[in-house]
């Protein structure tokens, strides 16, 4: 107790006197009352803070010191029915009871705890025992109506549930009948809300700790330079806060963002406990790592998979620098200073200007292995392939890696710089190629050499598609399987006799090559209408000679919608003397806007819906385009618009970067890659989606200024593909 009270008396400023004089450990009465409230003091800073379980300790050690209180009892019983403790919290209750009986606000809290667990009759017999003795009491009245309102509701979405289960089970039943047509397909039939909940149980889920990848330590999750660890408990347990170890040091502690568990069935009291940690693991030797969670909460207990877990992760070198200069979480390593954290550097890093082209290949082609490891056939075959990839890449060094019984064919064909000759031969009693180890790191040693950029495997079987990741090449194209390539392609042909394929060899081939050649060019390009007319515009305030912008602020993802466009939208007019077309879901955005330029017709705000042909004449004759990553952001690029769009860091940088014209603008996030999050989980980003709103007015007014500076007739996006200029320099 002498350490407790020491602890108070630092905290309470030395308020905490005991009674020394009477050589007892009770303190003096005549203070107990301002002795107390400093300990309470405690108590309710405890509980502002979220630590609900040092509260408790605080107001039990009040009852040890001054003795006990119906309201101190109330006090603690509240506070175990916050952390899901309710057998306690019902033990407090009956102390508070013993000492009190007729206190109304007793039953009252135990009628909240009853309600908590949804003993719903059970709740309103102690609101009823609370009314008895405080007749009248609104609250209790209230919350007694509330109750009862919830077992109707609740019978009623019972009684709905069983009704949407009958409806189901009569739909399906007549599809069993032999005169519905069986290709009605029940999986498009609405799900029922049945179907769409579920019982959640507490647990710690893992969201992502690495790309799961083929490296030389084995395969497994693999982290590469400022990388990212996400998760959450599920739990009715309050947790604040969430420790990170790895190898058995202290990486990270911080706290967790609290959220609802989404579709759950039954149990409301469950949340979602989420974190979003960045690290450096720039820092960390390569190979496998032990990383340990741990959820802290109100209790010291450690449950495996529910508060505490443990994870391995690869550390792999950092992907070459020309490679992937648009992935979003591609944060820079270099000149990370140690004594700022980790994230207010990243966030201070500077928006990335990614500039439109239909080419979305990741980085240079030089060098480029083909894999075509099988018979003298498949070589035969493949020869429109290997003449459209030399078509593609004119200048790059094409080698190919032959078996010993199709290398002859593959140099008789003089498209390829090299042939590499592999003793593969195939086994004809087993149907399979095979290597040793020590041919296998004798190959790896052999190939390393070349620097591959691209390797590309032309077989269909497993064995040697193997291969791939011993070219040591970062970009990997090939057909299906579980050797992680960059791009896979899976085809699947049938005729409806026999089931046999209908798609010859030549033409899975050829499916490599169109691969490749759209990687490189999307075949996107401007698509004008000759049938709008700029006249149109007239009626909303545009005259003919009038440039303008549009901005349009609405998104189908509300999460990443831009929160800058009303100051953007001053400055554009102020300070660049366009008029502005500003575009909103509803009115809320027009009190942000200047009340002199829309007065004086320099903004022209519209709300909601307009005519598919208006807003497509707004977007054809505008001087540039503002929005986010939504469908009318990809209308303007396909109309030719000097688009601006703001793009989340959920998805990759290239996925629905503008291809035509303009620019996108994103930033770069360890985390990227987060997918639906955003959509319906903002929980779990922890950051506030950052991605999105760290991207500044003076950034995006940047580029507009420096898009509408650049003639009508300039070239927005390149008809040739950057890796094409690459293929066509310098061989490594």
């Amino acid at each position: 107790m002498g350490k407790f009270l020491e602890v108070v008396r630092h905290r309470s400023g030395g308020r905490l006197q005991p009674n020394r004089a009477e050589g007892s450990r009770d303190l003096d009465r005549t203070s107990s009352s301002i002795d107390s409230d400093a300990i309470r003091v405690l108590a309710k800073e405890a509980e502002q803070s979220k630590k609900p379980a040092l509260a408790v300790l605080y107001y039990k050690k009040i009852i040890e010191l001054w003795g006990e209180t119906p309201e101190l009892w109330i006090s603690i019983a509240q506070l175990q029915r916050d952390m899901g403790r309710y057998e306690a919290s019902r033990d407090s209750l009956h102390k508070a009871l013993l000492i009190e009986p007729g206190n109304a606000q007793i039953h009252f809290e135990w009628g909240e705890l009853e309600l908590r667990q949804k003993h719903y009759f059970q709740a309103i017999e102690h609101y009823d025992s609370a009314l008895l003795l405080t007749p009248g009491w609104p609250l209790a009245t209230a919350r007694r109506a509330d109750v009862k309102a919830q077992i109707v509701f609740e019978k009623k979405r019972d009684f709905e549930d069983e009704r949407e289960k009958i409806a189901q089970a009569a739909q399906l039943d007549a599809l069993n009948r032999l005169d519905v047509d069986q290709r009605i397909d029940s999986a498009l039939f609405h799900p029922t809300r049945h179907e769409l909940t579920q019982n959640h149980s507490p647990q710690f889920v893992r969201t992502f700790n690495g790309v799961y990848q083929r490296t030389r330590w084995g395969s497994g999750d693999v982290v590469r330079g400022v990388g990212s660890l996400r998760g959450h408990i599920l739990s009715i347990v309050p947790y604040h806060r969430i420790e990170i170890y790895i190898d058995g040091q202290l990486m990270h502690e911080g706290p967790l963002t609290v959220g609802p568990v989404q579709n759950e069935r039954s149990d409301m009291r469950l949340r979602k406990y989420a974190y979003n940690v960045w690290i450096d693991f720039s820092r960390f030797s390569f190979g496998w790592h032990k990383v340990y969670y741990r959820a802290v909460g109100t209790g010291n207990s450690v449950e495996i998979n529910v508060n505490w877990r443990i994870d391995d992760i690869i550390v792999d070198a950092p992907i070459a620098d020309d490679f992937f200069q648009d992935a979003t979480s591609r944060v820079p390593v270099a000149g990370l200073d140690p004594s700022r954290s980790l994230v207010e550097q990243v966030r201070a890093l500077p928006t990335v200007v990614s500039e439109a082209s239909p080419n979305s290949y990741p980085g240079p082609i030089r060098n480029v292995a083909i894999l075509r490891l099988d018979g003298l056939g498949d070589v035969a075959v493949s020869v429109p392939f290997f003449l459209h990839l030399r078509k593609l890449l004119p200048s790059a060094r094409l080698v190919v890696l032959a078996a010993a019984d199709n290398a002859d064919g593959c140099r008789a064909l003089d498209i390829f710089d090299e042939v590499i000759e592999i003793d593969f031969p195939e086994n004809p009693y087993e149907q399979g190629r095979f290597l040793t180890e020590d041919q296998q790191l004798e190959l790896m040693e052999k190939l390393a050499s070349y620097k591959f950029d691209l390797a590309i495997t032309g077989m269909v079987s497993d064995g040697p598609r193997q291969l791939s990741v011993m070219t040591g090449a970062p970009v990997t194209i090939g057909f299906g399987g579980d050797d992680l390539k960059s791009l896979s392609i899976y085809y699947d042909t049938r005729d409806p006799l026999s089931g046999a394929n209908v798609l010859n060899y030549a033409a899975r081939y050829g499916l490599l090559g169109k691969a490749l050649e759209v990687w490189l060019d999307s075949g996107a390009r401007v698509q004008r209408r000759d049938d709008l007319n700029r006249d149109l515009l007239q009626s909303y305030g545009i005259g003919p000679d009038d440039d303008f912008v549009v901005m349009h602020t609405g998104s189908r993802i509300k999460a990443t919608e831009w929160p800058g466009y009303a100051e953007l939208a001053n400055r554009i007019v102020e300070q660049m003397g366009l008029k502005v077309v500003y575009i909103a879901n509803d009115e809320s955005q027009r009190p942000s806007l200047s009340q002199k330029a829309l007065l004086d017709g320099r903004i022209i705000f519209l709300a909601g819906l307009m005519p598919f042909d208006h807003f497509d004449t707004f977007l054809s004759y505008c001087s540039s385009f503002i929005g986010n990553d939504s469908g009318p952001g990809h209308l303007a690029t396909l109309r030719g618009a000097k688009a601006v769009r703001i793009i989340s860091a959920r998805l990759g940088g290239s996925e629905w970067k503008s291809e035509m014209a303009g620019v996108c603008l994103f930033r770069q996030m360890p985390c990227a890659g987060c997918g639906s999050i955003p959509i319906s989980k903002q929980e779990e980003c922890t950051y506030d989606i950052a991605c999105v709103k760290d991207i500044s007015v003076d950034e995006v007014f940047d580029q507009v200024a420096r898009l509408a500076s650049r003639p009508d007739n300039a070239l927005e996006a390149s008809t040739v593909s950057p890796t094409l200029a690459f293929a066509s320099g310098d061989m490594a």
